[in-house]
Protein backbone atom coordinates (compact mmCIF):
# COMPACT_ATOMS: atom_id res chain seq x y z
CA UNK A 1 0.00 0.00 0.00
CA UNK A 2 1.30 3.80 -0.72
CA UNK A 3 1.31 5.80 2.53
CA UNK A 4 -1.52 7.55 1.28
CA UNK A 5 -3.65 4.36 1.23
CA UNK A 6 -2.74 3.87 4.84
CA UNK A 7 -3.73 7.01 5.91
CA UNK A 8 -7.26 6.87 4.57
CA UNK A 9 -7.08 3.22 6.15
CA UNK A 10 -6.18 4.36 9.27
CA UNK A 11 -8.49 7.21 9.61
CA UNK A 12 -11.12 4.94 8.61
CA UNK A 13 -10.20 2.11 11.29
CA UNK A 14 -10.41 5.08 13.91
CA UNK A 15 -13.20 5.95 13.35
CA UNK A 16 -14.79 2.80 13.37
CA UNK A 17 -13.47 1.98 15.97
CA UNK A 18 -14.51 4.86 18.01
CA UNK A 19 -18.14 4.17 17.32
CA UNK A 20 -17.82 0.45 17.39
CA UNK A 21 -18.28 -1.39 20.44
CA UNK A 22 -15.70 -4.52 19.37
CA UNK A 23 -12.12 -4.33 20.81
CA UNK A 24 -10.18 -2.74 18.32
CA UNK A 25 -7.69 -5.59 18.31
CA UNK A 26 -10.91 -7.46 16.84
CA UNK A 27 -11.94 -4.25 14.25
CA UNK A 28 -8.09 -4.34 13.45
CA UNK A 29 -8.23 -8.29 12.65
CA UNK A 30 -11.44 -8.24 10.78
CA UNK A 31 -10.27 -5.59 8.50
CA UNK A 32 -7.52 -7.65 7.52
CA UNK A 33 -9.33 -10.48 6.42
CA UNK A 34 -11.79 -8.13 4.79
CA UNK A 35 -8.76 -6.15 2.28
CA UNK A 36 -6.51 -9.17 1.27
CA UNK A 37 -4.26 -6.18 -1.09
CA UNK A 38 -3.06 -4.57 2.40
CA UNK A 39 0.32 -7.15 3.08
CA UNK A 40 1.80 -8.20 6.54
CA UNK A 41 3.98 -4.93 6.23
CA UNK A 42 1.14 -2.91 6.12
CA UNK A 43 -1.56 -4.12 8.62
CA UNK A 44 1.37 -4.14 11.20
CA UNK A 45 2.23 -0.80 10.68
CA UNK A 46 -1.53 0.42 10.65
CA UNK A 47 -2.37 -1.54 13.72
CA UNK A 48 1.16 -0.42 15.25
CA UNK A 49 -0.21 3.55 14.37
CA UNK A 50 -3.91 2.78 15.18
CA UNK A 51 -3.43 1.58 19.14
CA UNK A 52 -0.60 4.25 19.11
CA UNK A 53 -3.01 6.97 18.13
CA UNK A 54 -5.83 5.48 20.65
CA UNK A 55 -3.53 5.86 23.30
CA UNK A 56 -2.58 9.27 22.84
CA UNK A 57 -5.66 10.24 21.74
CA UNK A 58 -6.66 13.01 24.30
CA UNK A 59 -3.63 14.89 23.63
CA UNK A 60 -4.05 15.00 20.17
CA UNK A 61 -7.54 15.90 20.06
CA UNK A 62 -6.78 18.75 23.04
CA UNK A 63 -4.29 20.10 20.60
CA UNK A 64 -6.75 20.15 17.44
CA UNK A 65 -9.37 21.05 19.57
CA UNK A 66 -11.33 19.01 17.50
CA UNK A 67 -11.73 14.93 16.84
CA UNK A 68 -12.19 15.07 13.12
CA UNK A 69 -9.92 11.55 12.30
CA UNK A 70 -8.41 12.44 9.10
CA UNK A 71 -7.07 15.44 11.04
CA UNK A 72 -5.62 13.14 14.39
CA UNK A 73 -4.30 10.97 11.86
CA UNK A 74 -2.26 13.82 10.40
CA UNK A 75 -1.44 15.08 13.52
CA UNK A 76 -0.69 11.72 14.99
CA UNK A 77 2.14 11.71 11.71
CA UNK A 78 3.87 14.34 12.63
CA UNK A 79 3.89 14.45 16.47
CA UNK A 80 4.11 10.98 17.20
CA UNK A 81 6.14 9.40 14.39
CA UNK A 82 7.87 12.55 13.36
CA UNK A 83 6.80 13.22 10.17
CA UNK A 84 7.08 16.77 9.14
CA UNK A 85 3.92 19.19 8.46
CA UNK A 86 4.42 19.66 4.43
CA UNK A 87 5.00 15.33 3.60
CA UNK A 88 2.22 14.90 5.85
CA UNK A 89 -0.30 16.61 4.34
CA UNK A 90 0.78 15.95 1.40
CA UNK A 91 -0.80 12.41 1.57
CA UNK A 92 -4.24 14.03 1.08
CA UNK A 93 -3.94 13.75 -2.31
CA UNK A 94 -7.46 13.32 -3.73
CA UNK A 95 -5.57 9.90 -5.42
CA UNK A 96 -7.26 6.60 -5.42
CA UNK A 97 -7.45 4.88 -2.03
CA UNK A 98 -5.98 8.36 -0.41
CA UNK A 99 -7.97 11.09 1.59
CA UNK A 100 -9.30 14.36 -0.48
CA UNK A 101 -7.04 17.51 -0.17
CA UNK A 102 -7.53 19.26 2.62
CA UNK A 103 -9.50 22.08 2.67
CA UNK A 104 -8.09 25.69 3.67
CA UNK A 105 -10.15 25.75 7.42
CA UNK A 106 -8.41 22.42 7.93
CA UNK A 107 -4.65 22.85 7.07
CA UNK A 108 -5.60 26.23 9.42
CA UNK A 109 -6.68 24.03 12.40
CA UNK A 110 -4.06 21.57 11.83
CA UNK A 111 -1.11 24.17 11.58
CA UNK A 112 -2.92 26.17 15.25
CA UNK A 113 -2.51 22.41 16.51
CA UNK A 114 1.25 21.97 15.96
CA UNK A 115 1.37 25.52 18.16
CA UNK A 116 -0.42 24.10 21.07
CA UNK A 117 1.22 21.33 23.07
CA UNK A 118 -2.07 19.71 24.53
CA UNK A 119 -0.85 19.93 28.27
CA UNK A 120 -2.51 22.80 29.94
CA UNK A 121 -4.67 20.56 31.72
CA UNK A 122 -3.42 17.01 32.90
CA UNK A 123 -6.08 15.40 31.31
CA UNK A 124 -4.85 16.19 28.13
CA UNK A 125 -0.68 15.87 29.19
CA UNK A 126 -1.88 12.37 30.49
CA UNK A 127 -4.32 11.60 27.36
CA UNK A 128 -7.02 10.52 30.00
CA UNK A 129 -11.07 12.06 29.77
CA UNK A 130 -11.22 14.57 32.14
CA UNK A 131 -14.36 13.14 33.65
CA UNK A 132 -12.28 10.22 35.03
CA UNK A 133 -9.48 12.48 36.15
CA UNK A 134 -10.55 12.52 39.95
CA UNK A 135 -11.84 9.46 40.30
CA UNK A 136 -8.13 8.11 39.18
CA UNK A 137 -6.37 10.54 41.48
CA UNK A 138 -8.63 9.22 44.72
CA UNK A 139 -6.77 6.19 43.97
CA UNK A 140 -3.34 7.15 42.97
CA UNK A 141 -2.77 10.54 44.90
CA UNK A 142 0.84 11.71 44.35
CA UNK A 143 1.72 9.15 41.63
CA UNK A 144 -1.37 9.41 39.39
CA UNK A 145 0.57 11.84 36.33
CA UNK A 146 3.54 9.69 36.63
CA UNK A 147 1.35 6.64 36.57
CA UNK A 148 -0.88 7.57 33.57
CA UNK A 149 2.09 8.48 31.55
CA UNK A 150 2.99 5.07 31.81
CA UNK A 151 0.02 3.75 30.53
CA UNK A 152 0.57 5.50 27.23
CA UNK A 153 3.36 3.31 26.42
CA UNK A 154 3.27 0.07 24.49
CA UNK A 155 2.42 -2.88 26.84
CA UNK A 156 4.58 -6.21 27.14
CA UNK A 157 3.45 -9.57 26.30
CA UNK A 158 3.99 -11.74 29.57
CA UNK A 159 3.23 -15.22 29.82
CA UNK A 160 2.91 -17.40 33.26
CA UNK A 161 4.95 -20.64 34.14
CA UNK A 162 2.91 -23.41 34.73
CA UNK A 163 4.10 -24.69 37.76
CA UNK A 164 2.05 -28.20 37.37
CA UNK A 165 4.77 -28.91 34.83
CA UNK A 166 7.71 -26.72 34.97
CA UNK A 167 9.70 -24.26 36.95
CA UNK A 168 10.65 -20.50 35.52
CA UNK A 169 14.23 -22.17 34.58
CA UNK A 170 13.35 -24.76 32.73
CA UNK A 171 10.33 -23.04 30.83
CA UNK A 172 12.89 -20.38 29.61
CA UNK A 173 15.10 -23.18 28.19
CA UNK A 174 12.44 -24.80 26.13
CA UNK A 175 11.37 -21.66 24.72
CA UNK A 176 14.95 -20.37 24.04
CA UNK A 177 15.12 -23.86 22.13
CA UNK A 178 12.60 -22.38 20.04
CA UNK A 179 13.90 -19.21 19.05
CA UNK A 180 11.95 -17.34 21.96
CA UNK A 181 13.63 -14.59 24.01
CA UNK A 182 11.80 -14.95 27.72
CA UNK A 183 12.75 -12.62 30.38
CA UNK A 184 12.25 -12.78 34.22
CA UNK A 185 10.02 -10.43 35.27
CA UNK A 186 11.12 -8.62 37.75
CA UNK A 187 8.72 -8.94 40.69
CA UNK A 188 6.65 -11.99 39.42
CA UNK A 189 8.18 -15.01 40.27
CA UNK A 190 5.52 -17.08 38.02
CA UNK A 191 6.42 -14.69 35.00
CA UNK A 192 8.18 -14.44 31.51
CA UNK A 193 8.31 -11.43 29.35
CA UNK A 194 8.77 -10.72 25.62
CA UNK A 195 9.44 -7.55 23.25
CA UNK A 196 7.23 -7.23 20.81
CA UNK A 197 4.58 -9.47 19.62
CA UNK A 198 5.49 -12.81 19.54
CA UNK A 199 3.55 -16.19 18.55
CA UNK A 200 3.34 -17.70 21.52
CA UNK A 201 0.39 -19.95 21.26
CA UNK A 202 1.90 -21.85 18.20
CA UNK A 203 5.28 -22.67 20.67
CA UNK A 204 5.45 -26.53 21.70
CA UNK A 205 6.10 -25.01 25.33
CA UNK A 206 2.50 -23.61 25.06
CA UNK A 207 1.00 -26.21 23.13
CA UNK A 208 2.47 -28.78 25.79
CA UNK A 209 0.54 -26.63 28.54
CA UNK A 210 4.22 -25.39 30.14
CA UNK A 211 2.90 -21.81 30.01
CA UNK A 212 -0.03 -19.45 29.27
CA UNK A 213 -0.48 -15.92 27.85
CA UNK A 214 -0.98 -13.92 31.21
CA UNK A 215 -0.38 -10.02 32.00
CA UNK A 216 2.07 -10.38 34.99
CA UNK A 217 -0.39 -8.22 36.87
CA UNK A 218 -3.06 -11.01 36.75
CA UNK A 219 -0.17 -13.05 38.01
CA UNK A 220 0.53 -11.25 40.77
CA UNK A 221 -3.05 -11.11 42.16
CA UNK A 222 -3.73 -14.80 41.73
CA UNK A 223 -0.25 -15.34 43.79
CA UNK A 224 -2.17 -12.98 46.68
CA UNK A 225 -5.12 -14.81 46.41
CA UNK A 226 -3.04 -18.22 48.11
CA UNK A 227 -4.77 -20.95 47.49
CA UNK A 228 -3.31 -24.02 48.96
CA UNK A 229 -3.70 -28.30 48.39
CA UNK A 230 -6.47 -29.50 49.52
CA UNK A 231 -9.17 -25.78 49.98
CA UNK A 232 -12.17 -25.67 48.42
CA UNK A 233 -12.02 -22.60 46.00
CA UNK A 234 -14.23 -20.53 44.03
CA UNK A 235 -13.10 -18.76 40.76
CA UNK A 236 -16.73 -16.32 41.05
CA UNK A 237 -16.06 -14.33 37.70
CA UNK A 238 -13.89 -17.09 35.93
CA UNK A 239 -14.72 -15.88 31.80
CA UNK A 240 -11.65 -17.70 29.82
CA UNK A 241 -10.71 -19.16 33.03
CA UNK A 242 -6.69 -17.81 33.21
CA UNK A 243 -6.99 -16.81 36.92
CA UNK A 244 -8.22 -20.24 37.37
CA UNK A 245 -5.61 -22.13 36.36
CA UNK A 246 -3.15 -20.36 38.22
CA UNK A 247 -4.99 -20.82 40.87
CA UNK A 248 -4.91 -24.92 40.13
CA UNK A 249 -0.86 -24.31 40.23
CA UNK A 250 -1.15 -23.13 44.10
CA UNK A 251 -3.32 -26.21 45.23
CA UNK A 252 -0.99 -28.13 43.79
CA UNK A 253 -3.87 -29.92 41.88
CA UNK A 254 -5.27 -31.03 45.00
CA UNK A 255 -8.56 -29.94 46.70
CA UNK A 256 -11.84 -28.77 44.30
CA UNK A 257 -11.56 -25.73 42.29
CA UNK A 258 -14.89 -24.41 41.67
CA UNK A 259 -15.72 -22.31 38.17
CA UNK A 260 -18.55 -20.06 38.04
CA UNK A 261 -19.23 -17.02 35.40
CA UNK A 262 -22.35 -15.46 35.27
CA UNK A 263 -22.13 -15.47 31.41
CA UNK A 264 -21.81 -19.27 30.88
CA UNK A 265 -20.75 -19.01 27.63
CA UNK A 266 -17.79 -17.46 28.60
CA UNK A 267 -16.49 -20.74 30.23
CA UNK A 268 -16.76 -22.63 27.30
CA UNK A 269 -12.80 -23.00 26.66
CA UNK A 270 -12.24 -23.60 30.27
CA UNK A 271 -11.88 -27.50 29.36
CA UNK A 272 -9.73 -27.46 26.88
CA UNK A 273 -7.48 -25.35 29.18
CA UNK A 274 -7.53 -27.27 31.77
CA UNK A 275 -6.80 -30.60 30.31
CA UNK A 276 -3.57 -28.79 28.49
CA UNK A 277 -2.28 -27.49 31.81
CA UNK A 278 -2.41 -30.72 33.22
CA UNK A 279 -5.52 -29.25 35.87
CA UNK A 280 -8.45 -31.90 36.74
CA UNK A 281 -9.50 -30.51 39.88
CA UNK A 282 -11.97 -28.22 37.86
CA UNK A 283 -15.48 -28.13 38.02
CA UNK A 284 -18.11 -25.95 36.52
CA UNK A 285 -20.66 -24.26 38.51
CA UNK A 286 -23.83 -23.02 36.76
CA UNK A 287 -25.35 -20.20 37.94
CA UNK A 288 -28.17 -22.31 39.48
CA UNK A 289 -25.72 -24.27 41.40
CA UNK A 290 -24.31 -21.23 42.67
CA UNK A 291 -25.89 -21.00 46.26
CA UNK A 292 -25.20 -24.91 47.12
CA UNK A 293 -21.78 -23.94 47.86
CA UNK A 294 -23.31 -20.93 50.80
CA UNK A 295 -20.35 -21.07 53.21
CA UNK A 296 -18.75 -23.80 51.97
CA UNK A 297 -15.60 -22.39 50.46
CA UNK A 298 -12.12 -21.38 51.69
CA UNK A 299 -11.64 -19.32 49.20
CA UNK A 300 -13.99 -16.98 47.16
CA UNK A 301 -11.92 -14.90 44.47
CA UNK A 302 -13.89 -12.16 42.65
CA UNK A 303 -12.61 -10.87 39.75
CA UNK A 304 -15.41 -8.30 38.59
CA UNK A 305 -16.40 -6.76 35.83
CA UNK A 306 -14.97 -3.34 35.83
CA UNK A 307 -14.17 -0.39 34.04
CA UNK A 308 -10.77 -1.50 32.54
CA UNK A 309 -8.58 1.35 33.03
CA UNK A 310 -5.77 -0.44 34.25
CA UNK A 311 -5.56 -2.25 30.78
CA UNK A 312 -5.38 0.90 28.74
CA UNK A 313 -2.04 -0.36 27.75
CA UNK A 314 -3.29 -2.91 26.08
CA UNK A 315 -6.84 -1.72 24.99
CA UNK A 316 -6.82 2.04 24.65
CA UNK A 317 -10.03 1.99 23.06
CA UNK A 318 -12.01 1.61 26.04
CA UNK A 319 -11.01 5.27 27.39
CA UNK A 320 -13.02 6.98 25.00
CA UNK A 321 -16.08 4.16 25.05
CA UNK A 322 -16.66 4.44 28.67
CA UNK A 323 -19.21 7.06 29.87
CA UNK A 324 -20.78 7.77 33.34
CA UNK A 325 -23.47 5.82 32.71
CA UNK A 326 -21.61 2.68 32.28
CA UNK A 327 -19.21 2.89 35.64
CA UNK A 328 -22.53 3.64 37.48
CA UNK A 329 -23.88 0.46 35.90
CA UNK A 330 -20.56 -1.47 36.80
CA UNK A 331 -20.45 0.12 40.73
CA UNK A 332 -23.49 -1.55 41.17
CA UNK A 333 -22.91 -5.11 39.76
CA UNK A 334 -19.68 -5.03 41.56
CA UNK A 335 -21.39 -4.03 45.00
CA UNK A 336 -23.92 -6.88 43.83
CA UNK A 337 -21.54 -9.72 42.94
CA UNK A 338 -19.55 -8.97 46.15
CA UNK A 339 -22.79 -9.43 48.27
CA UNK A 340 -23.32 -12.89 46.62
CA UNK A 341 -19.84 -13.91 46.73
CA UNK A 342 -19.74 -13.14 50.29
CA UNK A 343 -22.50 -15.92 51.10
CA UNK A 344 -20.27 -18.27 49.80
CA UNK A 345 -17.35 -17.66 51.93
CA UNK A 346 -17.15 -20.50 55.04
CA UNK A 347 -16.14 -18.79 58.64
CA UNK A 348 -12.62 -17.83 59.13
CA UNK A 349 -12.51 -18.45 54.98
CA UNK A 350 -10.95 -15.12 52.67
CA UNK A 351 -12.87 -13.60 49.85
CA UNK A 352 -10.43 -11.72 47.34
CA UNK A 353 -11.69 -8.67 45.23
CA UNK A 354 -10.04 -7.61 41.94
CA UNK A 355 -10.55 -5.15 39.29
CA UNK A 356 -8.16 -4.18 36.03
CA UNK A 357 -9.09 -0.46 37.20
CA UNK A 358 -7.33 2.75 38.45
CA UNK A 359 -10.35 4.25 39.76
CA UNK A 360 -11.20 4.75 43.87
CA UNK A 361 -14.51 4.10 42.95
CA UNK A 362 -13.95 0.50 42.20
CA UNK A 363 -11.41 0.11 44.26
CA UNK A 364 -11.31 1.30 47.82
CA UNK A 365 -14.38 2.70 48.02
CA UNK A 366 -16.45 -0.34 46.34
CA UNK A 367 -13.93 -1.92 49.30
CA UNK A 368 -15.17 0.23 52.14
CA UNK A 369 -18.90 0.77 51.48
CA UNK A 370 -19.23 -3.26 50.91
CA UNK A 371 -17.26 -3.51 54.81
CA UNK A 372 -19.80 -0.88 56.05
CA UNK A 373 -22.56 -3.21 55.07
CA UNK A 374 -21.26 -6.50 56.16
CA UNK A 375 -19.28 -6.13 59.15
CA UNK A 376 -18.38 -9.76 59.27
CA UNK A 377 -16.00 -9.29 57.32
CA UNK A 378 -12.65 -6.96 57.45
CA UNK A 379 -9.71 -6.86 55.64
CA UNK A 380 -6.49 -9.20 56.15
CA UNK A 381 -3.96 -8.17 58.61
CA UNK A 382 -0.99 -9.14 55.65
CA UNK A 383 1.25 -6.44 54.74
CA UNK A 384 0.64 -7.03 50.82
CA UNK A 385 3.03 -6.06 47.90
CA UNK A 386 3.02 -2.49 46.49
CA UNK A 387 0.03 -2.33 49.17
CA UNK A 388 -1.10 -1.84 53.05
CA UNK A 389 -2.75 -3.93 55.03
CA UNK A 390 -5.59 -6.33 53.15
CA UNK A 391 -5.05 -4.46 49.76
CA UNK A 392 -2.96 -3.54 47.08
CA UNK A 393 -3.35 -1.28 43.94
CA UNK A 394 -0.37 -2.81 41.01
CA UNK A 395 0.47 -0.69 38.10
CA UNK A 396 3.38 -0.01 35.72
CA UNK A 397 5.66 1.81 37.55
CA UNK A 398 5.98 -0.08 41.48
CA UNK A 399 5.20 -3.63 40.10
CA UNK A 400 6.03 -3.32 35.98
CA UNK A 401 2.32 -4.88 35.15
CA UNK A 402 -1.10 -3.40 34.05
CA UNK A 403 -3.05 -1.69 36.73
CA UNK A 404 -4.53 -4.12 38.61
CA UNK A 405 -6.34 -3.75 42.50
CA UNK A 406 -6.81 -6.90 45.08
CA UNK A 407 -8.41 -6.33 48.52
CA UNK A 408 -7.76 -9.52 50.19
CA UNK A 409 -10.80 -9.92 53.16
CA UNK A 410 -11.84 -12.35 56.21
CA UNK A 411 -15.02 -13.70 57.16
CA UNK A 412 -14.59 -13.36 60.83
CA UNK A 413 -18.00 -14.70 61.70
CA UNK A 414 -18.80 -18.24 63.92
CA UNK A 415 -21.03 -19.64 61.92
Amino acid sequence: MRPAARLQALTDLLNTVLLDATPADRIMQNWGRQNRYAGSKDRRDISNRLFAILRHYGTLTARLEADDPLLVCLLATIVLEGESPEAAMALADGSAHAPDPLEAAQVEALTQALARDGTQTKAGLCSVPEWLMGDIEAQLGEQTQAVLLAMLERAPVDVRVNLLKTDREAAMTALQEEGFEPMRHPHIDTGLRFEGAPRLVDSEAFKQGLIEVQDAGAQGVAQICDARPGQTVMDFCAGAGGKALALAAQMENQGVLLVHDAIAGRMNGQRPRAKRAGVDILQIVKPAQVLDFTESCDLVVADVPCSGTGRWRRSPETKWRLTPEDLAELHQLQADILTEAALLVQPSGRLVYITCSLLASENDQQIEAFLQETPSFQRVETVLPFGSAGQTQLHPLNSDTDGLYCAVLQNLSTS
